[in-house]
Formats: structure tokens, C-alpha cells, sequence
């Protein structure tokens, strides 16, 4: 979509500001891959400078969510089918990490907001608003790993699955599914069972990369 997209910007701290309303239009899909996006045209839409601007591309483009193209710009990056697909294997080795060490530390309160979010995403329609129940579902889990480097590490590959994600959206079926898939993790975590946990988490990234794999062959 268009760049006036993005955010205009009020009185917050402009270098984060502008990095984070760029990051979020990308990642929301309001901003489609390919899109090209100029110092000129950003600091205009944001009114601010063009600093915080170059800085804000300087770090989307350090994430992977966009490439700088000398004197043009960035164009928001389109990922490969293969490029998805490593970022689903190293998606799976890190997010089952994390539930494992989340298993060992979530109370009772943890099990409860999760089972509350799983039972919104159940009903909501809208899709922006679904993908950011199950993002705050995933969120809360790896929270509770107690690790900050892991977090920073699943929050990096996240933002690109994010990114397809909203690009393809869910088909009703697939919600179905996701619930389930979802209510046994959730189910498992609460057992203290990691391996059960683990196997849970497993399937369910592997389902993902199933269904995005099956839109890139049907789209071909």
C-alpha cells in the first residue's frame, strides 16, 4: 500500500518513533513487499527530518525487512520461498528452547492469560486483530523462558514471519487448526510435561511452514 501508511508522528523521541511506525506498517502488511521507500517521502509523510529517517532504514535494513538501494532509498523486502524456509527452521529450534525453559517457570496466572487469549482468538474476525492475539499468546510463552538473548534472537526471526504472515492470511481451516494446535501447548505447559511441550511447539511451526509452503506452490 501507499507510504501514507505510515504513522505521523507526535511528541515522542523521533529516532525510535520513526523506526518503530515504519517497522509496524511493514510488518502489518500496510506496506507491501517491493515497496520503495524515500528519505523525501517518509520525512514528509512523518514531518521530521530525513536523520531519523536514514537511521530508521539503517536498522530495518540490519532486520531484514528492508534493502537499501545507494541514492534510491529501501525497498521492502520480498522473501524467497527458501529464505522463509531457513527462517522456519531456525524458528523451530529457538521457540522450542524457549517453551521448554517457559515450562519450567510459568505459574497458574500465565496459564490463565494464555487460555484467555487462545479463547479471544477463537471469535475475532478481523484479521490484523487476530495475528496480534496469537503475537501476544507466543509472546507471553517465551517470556516466561527467563532468557533475554533468546528473546531478542526469536523477536528478529518473528518479525519476517510476521511480515508473510500477513501477507497470506489465515484460511478459516487453518484457524481451526491453530486453535488446537494452540490448546496443547497451552494443555502441555500446564502438565510441566516438556517433552510433550516440546513435540507440541514442533508440530505446530511445522504446520505453519505446511500451509505458507502449499500458498507459494498454489500462487506459482
Amino acid at each position: 500500500m501507499s507510504i501514507s501508511k505510515i504513522k505521523t508522528v507526535h511528541r515522542k523521541p523521533l529516532n525510535v518513533v520513526v523506526y518503530e511506525n515504519i517497522k509496524s506498517a511493514i510488518v502489518s502488511g500496510e506496506i507491501e513487499a517491493g515497496t520503495r521507500l524515500t528519505e523525501t517521502a517518509v520525512s514528509e509523510q512523518m514531518n521530521v527530518s530525513s536523520t531519523p529517517v536514514r537511521e530508521a532504514f539503517r536498522r530495518l535494513s540490519s532486520e531484514g525487512l528492508v534493502k537499501i538501494i545507494p541514492w534510491r532509498g529501501a525497498i521492502v523486502q520480498e522473501f524467497t520461498f527458501k529464505e522463509i524456509s531457513e527462517v522456519y527452521q531456525c524458528r523451530e529450534a529457538l521457540e522450542v528452547l524457549a517453551i521448554q525453559l517457559a515450562t519450567e517457570h510459568i505459574d497458574n496466572e500465565g496459564i490463565r492469560q494464555l487460555r484467555e487469549l487462545l479463547e479471544k482468538s477463537a471469535v475475532v474476525e478481523d484479521h490484523t486483530k487476530y495475528t496480534e492475539i496469537n503475537t501476544k499468546m507466543h509472546d507471553l510463552i517465551f517470556e516466561y523462558s527467563k532468557n533475554s538473548t533468546l528473546l531478542n534472537l526469536i523477536q528478529q526471526i518473528n518479525d519476517v514471519v510476521l511480515h508473510n504472515r500477513n501477507v497470506s492470511s489465515y484460511s478459516d481451516d487453518r484457524k481451526k487448526e491453530i486453535y488446537h494446535e494452540h490448546r496443547e501447548i497451552i494443555d502441555a505447559m500446564e502438565s510441566r510435561d516438556k517433552q510433550r511441550v516440546a513435540q507440541a511447539m514442533k508440530a505446530h511451526i511445522e504446520n505453519g511452514y505446511n500451509y505458507i509452503k502449499n500458498r507459494y506452490i498454489n500462487e506459482e
